[in-house]
């Protein structure tokens, strides 16, 4: 992805944040069956509640929608985004919840970012590969292995590419994005299928434990091979 592509992806995340997750409860769908997004979701929350240890890294935690089903499997959580008005949107959610968790708000762009080699037990990343080339793809999954120490989890939530999904979207490539309010913008953007999940997780030493393939999204719980 070339630096333009990237900051259009980090600009329309940061003016997205207010009607983010808008989308999880079936308002402003892409795909017009709003009660395929929320069973997705009630699936993937199961998931997420049996996730997570120690202390986990949240790699473009967005607004935080899923925290509040890991957060208590946790001593500790680092949040990272981007956007600043995603990591506001995410504090927000944190306070509410009112757990005594110790809970890190990092903003910028995790290539960039330095933590300390596994220093982290458990990991999530959501809706973040999907814009990713293969060449960030491998990058990414390198400096996420050094990050986490032996044998942890990681769980991957992201878009599936499904039937209902193709008579929308291409399943990758540059792809347009409309706001409420009809501002527009032209991201990279790849959906999965569960050969394509399989295949990523295989190529960078994770074994699939648990995944749920819904008809827009998916999410996979997978464990780092020693």
């Amino acid at each position: 992805m070339h630096e333009t592509e990237w900051y259009d992806l980090f600009r329309y995340y940061e003016d997205r944040a207010p009607e983010y997750d808008d989308i999880y409860t079936g308002k402003y769908p892409g795909i017009s069956q709003p009660g395929i997004y929320t069973k997705d979701v009630a699936a993937i929350t199961s998931i997420c509640g049996g996730h997570g240890h120690g202390h986990l890294i949240d790699v473009g935690c967005g607004t935080g929608f899923w925290l509040p089903h890991y957060a208590n499997n946790c001593e500790e959580i680092t949040l990272i985004d981007q956007s600043g008005r995603m990591l506001e949107r995410c504090s927000e959610r944190v306070a509410r919840l009112g757990h005594p968790i110790k809970v890190n708000y990092v903003r910028g762009n995790f290539f960039q970012l330095s933590f300390k080699a596994e220093s982290f037990d458990s990991a999530v990343v959501a809706f973040l590969i999907s814009h990713l080339s293969e060449e960030q793809e491998m990058a990414f999954f390198e400096k996420v292995k050094g990050l986490l120490k032996s044998k942890a989890q990681v769980l991957w939530i992201d878009g599936a590419w499904s039937d209902i999904r193709s008579q929308n979207r291409e399943k990758e490539g540059i792809q347009s994005r409309r706001l409420k309010d009809g501002r527009e913008y032209r991201i990279f953007k790849r959906y999965f299928t569960d050969t394509d999940i399989a295949r990523i997780l295989s190529a960078h030493a994770f074994d699939p434990l648990r995944i749920y393939m819904g008809d827009v999204f998916f999410a996979v719980r997978a464990g780092l091979i020693d």
